[in-house]
């Protein structure tokens, strides 16, 4: 998805958030065209830059998962959950 660039955001190279993420530059680029982070494709030499803001606030939403899994009461799947076979109806 092509966008012009907006001009209130600080943008980054897409490497430079791939390596900040600890994500391929690919997977970076897809999110951009899923609108997962902010960012766009520059339409004449079909670069991509991200949001330094739109990384920064997707590592913060990551904390706050890593922190809610630690709490008391958070458990992991339990593996009989995954290994139990599905019912077939008949």
């Amino acid at each position: 998805m092509t966008r012009s660039r907006p001009r209130e955001f600080r943008f980054i190279p897409v490497a430079a958030a791939a390596e900040r993420l600890g994500l391929s530059v690919n997977t970076v680029k897809r999110r951009v065209d899923a609108g997962i982070l902010r960012g766009y494709q520059d339409p004449v030499n079909g670069y991509y830059s991200v949001a330094e803001q739109s990384v920064d606030e997707l590592l913060r939403v990551r904390q706050a998962l890593q922190r809610s899994a630690a709490l008391p009461g958070a458990q992991p799947p339990r593996k009989e959950w995954a290994k139990r076979p599905v019912p077939s109806g008949r």
